[in-house]
């Protein structure tokens, strides 16, 4: 390996600038020198777009990386939302085939309930001072059609005159309309007989919401009725 000599750098500094503005061969060897370190424009150049193009190459897997996730994600709760339907729809369908099976349980009990509810407002009744009241099953006939148009009969569950009582009786209480036909047979009645009487909805059961069952409520209480749900 060859020594460099010892150079006095001081001395160079001093004179630097005269040999660089004289001397065309000592600029020149400094131009190339400097030409090996430092970085023109053209290079700052390539190296801002080989940075660009980099940045936008790892830009481009990150999005493709996340967008592949974001679906993932999106392919799993739509299969856990599918679950929970399915899962919600079957209890659903049990719950509508128990809430059937009940009906119809209800609906097998007939004339077995007629009765039973009849010896319920008896004993109510009983409860009021009023012993041994007979409720007979009745059919009228209605020549005018005010209840019934289409048959021109009216039948009453349960009715007595002393004290003044008419009683309703369905299995299941499905709709308000079951009501307003028992309160235009009430209200058949008090015309044919001339007196006011007390009337009882009785029922094994409900298929109406509690806002409609409050509704019914008021409803039958307004018309001197209430309703009896066994």
């Amino acid at each position: 390996m060859i020594a460099m000599p010892k150079i006095d750098i001081d001395e160079l500094v001093k004179i630097l600038p005269k040999l660089v503005r004289e001397n065309d061969t000592v600029k020149g060897a400094i131009l190339t020198a400097l030409t090996g370190v430092v970085a023109t424009r053209d290079d700052i150049r390539d190296l801002i777009r080989e940075m660009d193009e980099r940045f936008n190459a790892v830009q481009q897997q990150m999005d493709e990386r996340f967008k592949a996730a974001q679906q993932q994600m999106d392919e799993r709760f739509k299969a856990a939302q599918q679950q929970m339907d399915d899962k919600f729809n079957g209890v659903q369908s049990q719950l509508k085939t128990i809430s059937e099976s009940l009906s119809d349980l209800k609906r097998s009990f007939g004339a077995p309930f007629e009765q039973f509810a009849r010896n319920v407002v008896s004993r109510i009744l009983e409860g009021e001072g009023y012993p041994a009241v007979k409720l007979d099953k009745v059919k009228l006939t209605d020549e005018n059609g005010d209840v019934f148009p289409s048959t021109k009969e009216v039948e009453i569950d349960g009715i007595s005159d002393d004290p003044p009582v008419i009683v309703e009786i369905t299995s299941v209480l499905r709709d308000v309309k079951k009501v307003d036909d028992f309160l235009k047979k009430k209200a058949f009645i008090e015309r044919m007989r001339g007196m006011e009487y007390r009337g009882f909805l009785v029922a094994s059961g409900s298929e109406l919401g509690w806002e409609d069952l409050a509704d019914v409520a008021i409803l039958l209480k307004k018309n001197k009725a209430e309703l009896l749900n066994l």
